[in-house]
């Protein structure tokens, strides 16, 4: 195996590990804990190449159904996955998706504002699309309406998960450009002559 890919599988695990410690940082709400889950995703995200942030979590879902405490306030078991709040756990996977593929047009704009907007506006599409099939997951497992699962699981989240989105975007921005020195992040950058160029 080459230095390479050891160092890719070993992004990828401490992208994991940093979500699973995410997890267990909750604020107990009625029926959907407010964790810095989808804080740790966008971050994720925005810093690893697409494959690979879906990879992170991927396994971090596999981790916590094989029984590994990783899930919010340290649940696991595949029935935490098939419970009412099983739909944000496989939302994290659109999630990842989104914006990974939408903050690859971050790479055509030159200025930092407009990457951060770039990088904003994809973790901000990522979270919705997350809290949307939560919601619509908790609605059909709890056997709720869908007006009360929107109350539950998607209206209490809206301001937490905008100022998460945008969070995920800066800190994931930051270390995309602390790191573009490494191999990993320098081809996962293809921006970085216009960077280079932002420094001179």
């Amino acid at each position: 195996m080459t230095n390479n890919k050891v160092q890719r599988l070993a992004i990828i695990a401490i992208s994991t590990a940093f979500l699973a410690v995410a997890s267990q940082l909750t604020i107990p709400l009625p029926l959907v804990p407010l964790t810095l889950q989808t804080l740790a995703v966008g971050i994720i995200a925005t810093l690893l190449k697409p494959l690979d942030s879906i990879l992170a979590i991927c396994l971090y879902l596999v981790l916590g159904a094989i029984g590994v405490p990783v899930f919010a306030g340290g649940a696991a078991g595949f029935g935490v996955i098939l419970g009412p709040t099983g739909g944000f756990l496989i939302g994290f996977l659109l999630q990842s998706q989104q914006v990974s593929l939408l903050g690859q047009t971050a790479f055509m704009v030159k200025s930092t504002r407009g990457k951060l907007i770039l990088y904003s506006a994809a973790n901000i599409i990522g979270a919705a699309w997350c809290l949307a099939l939560g919601t619509i997951w908790l609605s059909l497992v709890a056997r709720l309406s869908l007006q009360v699962a929107f109350k539950s699981g998607f209206l209490p989240f809206i301001i937490p998960g905008l100022v998460k989105a945008i969070l995920a975007a800066f800190i994931g921005y930051a270390l995309r450009r602390a790191l573009k020195t490494n191999t990993y992040f320098a081809t996962a950058t293809p921006d970085k002559s216009s960077d280079a160029k932002e420094q001179a």
